[in-house]
């Protein structure tokens, strides 16, 4: 989660990064660490292992829209046009 920590640094509410590069940063730096090796273990998606991939994009999506911390997690997915974790890592299992 460092690079939770990192983003935090350069994203405010009202300042920093654009939210369109925000979601680049998002996208291929840290969906790309997250997702590393899933062809190896990809298949074995557990709700418990679901569950955390969920609140830790959750954080990453609440930078990249600055919305309230109530906001539903599948709200900032769409707002962001981005698939769940789980789905992703899914997806680049099955085509590895």
């Amino acid at each position: 989660m460092d690079q939770y920590q990192h983003l935090c640094r350069i994203v405010g509410k009202t300042w920093g990064i654009n939210k369109n590069i925000r979601r680049l940063l998002y996208k291929t730096v840290i969906e790309r660490t997250l997702c590393h090796g899933a062809a190896a273990w990809g298949h074995n998606m557990t709700s418990q292992l679901q569950k955390k991939l969920d609140s830790m994009q959750r954080q990453f999506l609440l930078y990249i829209t600055g919305a309230y911390r109530t906001t539903p997690t599948a709200a900032l997915q769409v707002v962001t046009g981005l698939q769940p974790l789980h789905l992703q890592i899914q997806q680049e299992a099955t085509y590895a």
